[in-house]
């Protein structure tokens, strides 16, 4: 093989690794370029306002919040109860910005401390009352048509309990299963500030003789 021989086939082989390499960098590109986005945040949205001429009777205290293991996570769930009742599913590209019930308890702690209280009522009067979420889904009719349903237990410090329940339409998205959650804690903060004022303050027990 003379010399010009060599440099031609050294060549080739240098054109052929250069154009290799500039493939494989076109796919790597190509496959970062179609990644898909990550997930929207959500969460309720600023603390609504305590309904005017609703004064609670006691003061009332949110002790905790606790939810069942389906609604720790951060997906927002919804169920196709028109199409397939038994599948509970999440959004790919909404998420919650942190699990649900974190982000309930913190709405509703805030709502509860902002609300006013009656003239007469003793400001040393604290009724505390812990909740459940038992439930938050999205539920859809049809394509476009949905309701968020928010169920919640309260427990007062005396072991009175009541269940506490709201639906309010969602549409046909993420968006809007957020901001229908949103209107159901909303609603439902006042509701269980005003049963637990109505309530006795736990009596502390009797100190025995030493």
């Amino acid at each position: 093989m003379n010399a010009a021989q060599g440099l031609h086939r050294a060549g080739s082989a240098r054109r052929a690794w250069t154009i290799g390499a500039l493939t494989v960098a076109a796919a790597l590109l190509g496959a970062c370029g179609s990644r898909a986005p990550a997930p929207t945040q959500m969460d309720l949205g600023p603390v609504a306002a305590w309904p005017q001429q609703a004064p609670l009777a006691k003061r009332v205290e949110l002790q905790g919040l606790s939810a069942p293991e389906t609604l720790q996570g951060t997906g927002i769930a919804y169920r196709l109860a028109d199409s397939d009742p038994y599948a509970r599913r999440v959004y790919r590209d909404s998420r919650w910005a942190a699990p649900l019930p974190v982000l309930v308890a913190a709405r509703m702690r805030q709502q509860i401390a902002r609300a006013p209280v009656a003239a007469g009522a003793d400001p040393q009067v604290v009724i505390g009352v812990s909740l459940e979420l038992e439930e938050s889904l999205q539920s859809f009719s049809s394509a476009s048509r949905s309701e968020v349903q928010v169920r919640v237990m309260a427990t007062a410090e005396d072991g009175t309990q009541r269940a506490f329940d709201r639906s309010e339409p969602a549409g046909g998205n993420a968006e809007g299963a957020v901001k229908a959650t949103a209107a159901a804690v909303d609603a439902l903060a006042p509701e269980i500030a005003a049963w637990a004022a109505t309530l006795s303050p736990r009596t502390p027990a009797p100190r025995g003789r030493r």
